[in-house]
C-alpha cells in the first residue's frame, strides 16, 4: 500500500461537484468493494489528530465505504457508528469490526441517537445538502462538530500531459485523475447557509505517495465516473495509463492533499 511521507496543513479548499442526484454513479462502488478497499489511500493521520484534540467519545461515520475512516477512529478510542446506502460496501466495512446501519444518511432512522462527532470521508458529495444538513443538525449534540474530507491526487506535470492524451483518446467524458483541483477557486462551505451550523476555514493536508502503475490503476478503477465506462473501456484506459507510467519510471509520485470542511452544531 502507499505510504503517508509527509504533510502540512494549508487553508485552501477544493470544490467539488454536488453529484447526490446522480443515483447510478453513487450505487457504483460495491461492485468494485474489495478494490476500493485495496487502493483509495487511507487519510493523514494529523486530520485524525486535530478532530480528537476535543473529547469525542462517540462517531457517526457518514457514507462509511469499506471503513477507512470507522477503523480509525475506532483505533483510537472512538466509539463508532457507520451509515452507508451500499451492503456490498458494508458488509467490507463490518469484516473490518465496524458497526454499520445500511441505509442513506437522509432516510436514516437515528432512533434518538446523538453524536459528538459526524465524519464523512470522499462521500458528502453523495448526500442531499439540505436533508444532510437537516440530518446532521437533529443528531449531533450542541457544540459537536460535523467533519466532510476528500483526497485528490496531483501527478507531475510532464506525466499529467501524458495522462491527458491518453484520457482525450479514450475517455474524453472523464475527469482526469492527476489534476490539482486545488488550483480552483474556493467554494463556500453549504452548512455556513444553515441556521444550525457555524463554519470553520476549510484547512488541506498536504501529503506525499508513490504508486506503481498496477495501484494507481486499482485506484482509478474505483472512481464512479470510470467505473460507468464499463470492463472493456476501462481495461482500455488503465492499459494505456501503465504505459506511461512504465516510461517514467514504473512510479507515480502522488503530491496529494485532504481537504476538510469542518463546522461546528450551535
Amino acid at each position: 500500500m502507499p505510504v503517508l511521507t509527509s504533510w502540512m496543513a494549508q487553508t485552501e479548499v477544493v470544490p467539488l461537484e454536488h453529484l447526490h442526484g446522480d443515483q447510478r454513479r453513487a450505487s457504483s462502488f460495491g461492485s468494485v468493494a474489495s478494490t476500493y478497499d485495496d487502493f483509495r489511500p487511507d487519510y493523514p493521520p494529523a486530520l485524525f489528530d486535530d478532530l480528537l484534540a476535543e473529547p469525542v467519545g462517540t462517531a457517526l461515520d457518514v457514507g462509511c465505504g469499506t471503513g477507512k475512516v470507522a477503523v480509525e477512529l475506532r483505533r483510537r478510542g472512538v466509539t463508532v457508528l457507520g451509515v452507508d446506502p451500499d451492503p456490498r460496501m458494508a458488509a467490507v466495512a463490518a469484516e473490518h469490526g465496524v458497526d454499520v446501519e445500511v441505509t442513506q444518511f437522509e432516510r436514516w432512522d437515528d432512533a434518538g441517537r446523538r453524536f459528538d462527532l459526524i465524519t464523512c470521508g470522499h462521500a458528502w458529495h453523495w448526500v442531499d445538502p439540505a436533508k444532510g444538513a437537516e440530518a446532521g443538525s437533529r443528531v449531533l449534540r450542541p457544540g459537536a462538530r460535523i467533519a466532510r474530507f476528500w483526497n485528490y491526487h496531483v501527478v507531475p506535470p510532464r506525466l499529467l500531459r501524458e495522462f491527458e492524451e491518453v484520457y482525450a483518446d479514450l475517455a474524453p467524458a472523464l475527469t482526469v485523475i492527476g489534476r490539482d483541483p486545488s488550483r480552483d477557486s474556493a467554494q463556500a462551505d453549504p452548512l455556513g447557509r444553515h441556521t444550525a451550523f457555524v463554519t470553520a476555514r476549510p484547512r488541506t493536508y498536504r501529503w506525499v505517495r508513490r504508486l506503481t502503475s498496477d495501484q494507481w490503476s486499482g485506484l482509478i478503477s474505483t472512481f464512479s465516473d470510470h467505473q460507468l465506462l464499463g470492463l472493456e473501456a476501462l481495461f482500455r484506459l488503465t492499459t494505456a495509463l501503465e504505459t506511461v507510467i512504465q516510461r517514467h519510471g514504473g512510479i507515480v509520485t502522488v503530491n496529494g492533499g485532504t481537504y476538510l470542511q469542518l463546522a461546528r452544531r450551535v
